[in-house]
């Protein structure tokens, strides 16, 4: 009878400790579709349940892509829902043939062009990723205030621009993408997939993800190895919101209309499957990986809690206890991750063998050069009446 090696159940136990931001949300979401599927079998389980779920957090999962790349950098853009809103309007509007009127640049209108509404829709997203980096990274105004300002930005901006009235008149591409399907598949849900992937790769296997982590990680330290902190910062923002207008013109062909006020619940449920997944809020720690097994979770939350027959008022309680007790078990997940990093780490320094001292000369008298020490084993044989002599 063989029995484990103390030495692999060392090694096993240290694997589960290093991966424990993912693992543990992992565990979570099987604990919680076992729940689920176990108290309303006959719904929750069925190919159609799963289906509609995914597609529940598509949108969510395009805006959640973007604000991963923020959360790793160790900021927070609270302007991404208002960003998609806004983006939603402008193409609606100009497609419509409604005129967006500026300060300096006077009326645009684009009627019936829904590729040029979409592409104004996608750069007006990225100019507000643009403010919010450039007065972060340039200034060192907190992501917080800036993105704050900016989501009241682009929610006047949808008012003004809407007139505070929905616009049903949307651009067939966005109808496209919203509601269409490929197969059994809803477009929405492979359009989600398509950019955790990309998401995914621009992290894993890119210059710029690994200084994403780096920055991330110590901003000071990879500022002084020569990283462009600040650009990166930038082009994080960017990226953010260029996502969030992405997701916004998905969302107006999901629900068939641009609405000014469509996007109120949007903002913390992103933040929130970002967190669910193990992403840490200090950055450095998470990956899309991460923010998949975060959506899935909220999207299994949300889906079952309709499955079970409890009150309406009681399943906001119930998310926001569910993730209270998600974010305190990640917090957790992350220092043990640490403790086992930092052990591993100090048993390599003291496995690897220590340097010999080099030799040192004996010194003689001041002014004479240094003889080596003599070597005992070439010393000549005295013997006999030599010796006494």
């Amino acid at each position: 009878m063989t029995s484990r090696s103390p030495r692999n159940g060392y090694r096993f136990r240290e694997v589960i400790e290093r991966n424990a931001t993912f693992l543990g949300p992992l565990v979570a979401l099987i604990l919680l579709v076992a729940l689920f599927g176990t108290l309303a079998p006959s719904t929750f389980l069925s190919s159609g349940n799963i289906t509609n779920v995914l597609s529940q957090v598509s949108v969510l999962a395009i805006m959640a892509a973007g604000l991963t790349f923020v959360l790793l950098l160790g900021q927070i853009d609270l302007s991404v829902a208002s960003v998609a809103i806004l983006s939603g309007i402008v193409s609606a509007a100009l497609f419509s043939g409604q005129p967006l009127t500026l300060p300096i640049v006077g009326a645009i209108q684009a009627p019936g062009q829904q590729w040029l509404a979409i592409l104004l829709a996608l750069v007006v997203s990225v100019v507000m990723g643009l403010l919010s980096g450039q007065l972060t990274a340039r200034y060192g105004i907190p992501s917080f205030i800036v993105t704050l300002g900016v989501l009241e930005m682009a929610q006047g901006l949808a008012f003004y621009w809407s007139g505070g009235k929905n616009i049903y008149k949307i651009a067939p591409i966005s109808s496209t993408l919203g509601n269409s399907f490929l197969g059994p598949l809803p477009v929405i849900v492979l359009v989600a997939a398509v950019t955790l992937l990309i998401g995914h790769f621009v992290l894993t296997w890119t210059r710029f993800g690994r200084y994403v982590y780096m920055v991330g990680a110590n901003p000071k330290a990879a500022e002084l190895s020569g990283i462009a902190v600040r650009r990166i910062t930038i082009t994080v923002f960017v990226i953010a919101s260029a996502l969030s207008g992405l997701a916004g013109l998905v969302a107006v062909g999901r629900l068939g209309s641009a609405q000014a006020s469509s996007g109120d619940d949007l903002l913390l449920p992103a933040i929130a499957a970002v967190v669910l997944g193990g992403t840490s809020l200090f950055g450095g720690i998470g990956s899309m990986k991460h923010t998949v097994i975060g959506l899935l979770l909220y999207g299994v939350l949300n889906n079952g809690l309709d499955q079970l027959d409890i009150s309406i008022y009681l399943k906001p309680f119930a998310r926001g206890a569910f993730l209270l007790l998600a974010i305190a078990f990640n917090i957790a997940a992350i220092r043990v991750a640490s403790r086992a990093r930092s052990r591993a780490s100090t048993l390599s320094e003291q496995s690897t063998p220590a340097a010999p001292p080099p030799s040192q000369p004996v010194p003689v008298a001041v002014g004479h050069p240094t003889i080596p020490a003599p070597d005992p084993a070439s010393a000549p044989v005295v013997s006999g009446r030599e010796g006494e002599q």
